[in-house]
C-alpha cells in the first residue's frame, strides 16, 4: 500500500523587520564604560602628569631614566636632556626616556632616599 503524502505549499509570508532590542546592548556600553574609567582615564592621567614632569625639569634636578641610569640634569634643551652620570661624565639623552625625578629630600628611615655623589 501506498500512501501519497502532499505538502500543501503556501506563499511566503511577509515579515516585517524586527525592531533592535536596545536591553541587548546594555552589557556591551557597560563593558565600554568600565573599560574606560578602568584602563584609558587612569593612563591619559598618568601620561599627562609625565609630561607637566617633564616640562618642570631644571638644572639641577636628579633623575632616572627609562633604562635605570641615575643622572642629575645639567642642561636642559627642547627635546633633549644632558646628564651627569658621573665625575666628568656627561650623556645627552632624549627628554622622553625620563622615567622620574627624585626628590633627594624625601627619606625613609632617615636616611635620604638618594644619594649621588655627582658634584
Amino acid at each position: 500500500m501506498k500512501s501519497l503524502a502532499y505538502a500543501e505549499i503556501s506563499a511566503p509570508v511577509a515579515q516585517s523587520p524586527a525592531a533592535p532590542n536596545f536591553m541587548s546592548f546594555v552589557p556591551i556600553v557597560g563593558m565600554l564604560v568600565i573599560f574606560y574609567f578602568f584602563m584609558i582615564r587612569p593612563q591619559q592621567k598618568r601620561s599627562g602628569q609625565h609630561k607637566k614632569m617633564l616640562e618642570a625639569l631644571q638644572k639641577g634636578d636628579l633623575v632616572v631614566t627609562s633604562g635605570g641610569i641615575y643622572g642629575m640634569v645639567i642642561a636642559v634643551g627642547e627635546k633633549t636632556l644632558d646628564l651627569k652620570v658621573a665625575d666628568n661624565v656627561k650623556i645627552k639623552i632624549s627628554k622622553s626616556s625620563i622615567s622620574e625625578k627624585l626628590n633627594p629630600q624625601e627619606s625613609s628611615n632617615s636616611h635620604p632616599a638618594v644619594q649621588l655623589d655627582i658634584k
